[in-house]
């Protein structure tokens, strides 16, 4: 099957404390815009069958600021790290979906062109079996494309363990992507990477 830009779902995680960062990072903003926005108008131009937004830390701040148009799914045991926003995602992902393109709200350097780095490869597979993972500094991550047929192995994440020993067990397709190298951790990385935007 070769998917088309209606098939495939967008889940960008935005759940977590931002402990080093100060606050939660999803309320990152760059002069009087917050980032999670302009990250969202990048995903919609995409043309996803549907868009989720897992919040946790901060989400009744954060949940009425977002799009009509997103989904907002809320991982209340967010103190247990990512995997289980990761999870969530899946989990609340449309019927009609042959997967998600899996995202963060911190890596601010991502944008359209980027994530269509991986979307237009979805062409030369199975899309309910791909698995695409960005490349960067010697090794690979988010952001990632997860066919569902792969979702339930990703039932055995615990605690803040990220995509990735997962995404290795698959043998992910790699499409270079060096701005996927930085996140924002702390309020000294925002500023450095907002002069690189």
């Amino acid at each position: 099957m070769i998917v088309n830009n209606a098939e495939f779902s967008v889940a960008i995680l935005a759940a977590g404390q931002g402990r080093r960062f100060g606050y939660p990072k999803a309320l990152m903003r760059s002069e009087n815009e917050y980032l999670l926005l302009d990250l969202l108008k990048q995903v919609k131009s995409l043309n996803p069958l549907e868009t989720i937004v897992v919040l946790g830390s901060g989400q009744n701040i954060i949940k009425p600021m977002l799009p009509s148009w997103s989904r907002v799914v809320v991982n209340q045991q967010w103190q247990r790290g990512m995997s289980g926003s990761i999870q969530l995602a899946l989990k609340s992902t449309s019927l009609k979906s042959s997967g998600v393109l899996l995202m963060t709200c911190d890596q601010i350097l991502i944008q359209t062109d980027h994530l269509k780095r991986i979307t237009a490869s979805l062409s030369e597979f199975n899309s309910r079996s791909a698995c695409i993972a960005s490349s960067y500094n010697g090794t690979f991550g988010i952001p990632c494309y997860i066919g569902v047929n792969h979702f339930a192995l990703f039932d055995t994440l615990r605690g803040d363990h990220g995509a990735k020993s997962v995404l290795g067990s698959l043998n992910p397709t790699l499409v270079p992507m060096g701005e996927a190298f930085n996140d924002v951790d702390t309020p000294e990385d925002l500023i450095a990477m907002l002069k690189k935007r």
